[in-house]
């Protein structure tokens, strides 16, 4: 029996790249125009469905933001105490 293979995306190196695609998410996953939830969000239309599965898409954003290092993808780099490294000479 073959094992189905699992699609992992990696994830964006910062919180705008996670933000960018939030409507086009929550749309594709309630098969509804992703103009239909921007308008929700905004208030201008009224949906419990569409708001449960934005603030559950925020939550999990939140959580892999929250996961990475400074929310970049990047490590900090730690400040020296003001000393600096002398090279070596061979």
């Amino acid at each position: 029996m073959a094992r189905a293979k699992s699609v992992h995306k990696a994830a964006p190196t910062n919180l705008a790249s996670l933000i960018r695609g939030l409507y086009g998410r929550v749309a594709r996953q309630l098969k509804v125009d992703p103009s239909y939830v921007s308008r929700v969000a905004r208030g201008e239309r009224q949906s419990s469905v569409i708001e449960v599965s934005l603030e559950r898409e925020l939550k999990r954003i939140m959580a892999m933001v929250s996961t990475s290092n400074n929310g970049t993808g990047r490590h900090v780099a730690k400040r020296s105490s003001g000393k600096a490294k002398k090279k070596r000479v061979m």
